[in-house]
């Protein structure tokens, strides 16, 4: 089991590595990469390659200015006839797709993923882009700026959760899919536990199930977030919120107060921790209210006995 971790390891190390060439597109060179050789590919690969990638991008650019023709030059083995016409995104989509299917260790990889999901947001067709960004993230890290990459992932996940729609029949707007915005969140937390995205994600997460009566899951997400993001700035705020949910799951002095010991234990632990933060009188009066409940409990108690 060590020997296979290693060696995927490995193997995604060197897919990283492999696609850090700068990629660079002008409507008269088409695509360019500073890294002359592609990776295993023949020569008759590699024009195939640039090819879907240039027709891709004129397609896309002939869409994307919505009128009039594209004038590009001929160059390198390329044909950019002057005035070609060309069909639209979904042309595009179609080149950009064939390349990640066929040729995933060529360095322009990366790139199509990046314009699959730019041509899917202008078509808010937005888990394709989540989809597109999710494989820049994990496949090629390399890849541009993996902060930003996540960062749009993010952006996809909080559209998910608070306002995108489905429309059914193309017409008539669906309902939120929740669970899926949450299973993006999740996703960003796996991707890039060092990001400043996670915590917001678990923070994101928390909140959902909270609002849905899923107290166990909420937990669950603020503990992680907690535990292994101490210094974030979300931090402290989380563990009020974990305080608060455990005192909440106490129905009175006359039950089991494990979930007020636990609330107390995060209370003094938020207090000890951040000491000038905002919420310090808040906690200290919860931190209270929930001493006075475990000293009425141990009184019922004694009375019982």
């Amino acid at each position: 089991m060590k020997s296979r971790f290693i060696t995927s390891l490995f193997i995604l190390f060197s897919i990283a590595t492999l696609h850090a060439a700068k990629i660079t597109w002008t409507p008269e060179t088409g695509y360019q990469s500073d890294e002359v050789e592609m990776s295993g590919l023949l020569p008759e690969e590699t024009r195939q390659v640039l090819n879907l990638m240039n027709s891709a991008r004129q397609a896309e650019e002939f869409e994307s200015r919505g009128r009039g023709k594209l004038h590009y030059a001929k160059k390198g083995g390329n044909d950019f006839s002057e005035g070609k016409q060309v069909k639209s995104y979904r042309k595009a989509l179609k080149n950009y797709r064939k390349i990640v299917k066929k040729f995933p260790k060529s360095q322009y990889a990366p790139e199509a993923y990046n314009r699959i999901a730019l041509i899917s947001l202008a078509r808010n067709e937005i888990d394709d882009a989540y989809e597109a960004y999710e494989r820049m993230a994990w496949d090629y890290p390399n890849y541009g700026s993996f902060n930003e990459t996540i960062g749009e992932m993010y952006k996809i996940a909080e559209t998910r959760l608070n306002t995108h729609r489905v429309k059914i029949f193309g017409v008539i707007p669906g309902f939120l899919n929740i669970d899926r915005a949450v299973s993006y969140f999740e996703r960003i937390y796996y991707i890039a536990p060092y990001s400043d995205y996670s915590p917001l994600a678990l923070l994101n997460i928390a909140q959902t199930w909270d609002e849905k009566g899923k107290d166990d899951m909420a937990i669950y997400a603020l503990d992680r977030l907690v535990l292994k993001y101490p210094d974030s700035v979300h931090a402290p705020d989380a563990y009020l919120k974990l305080a608060k949910k455990h005192t909440e799951q106490t129905n009175g002095p006359y039950y089991d107060q494990s979930s007020t010991k636990t609330a107390i234990s995060f209370y003094q632990d938020f207090l000890f921790q951040y000491p000038e933060d905002d919420g310090v009188v808040i906690a200290e009066t919860e931190l209270t209210d929930a001493q006075n409940t475990m000293a009425m409990s141990k009184v019922k108690i004694a009375d019982f006995y």
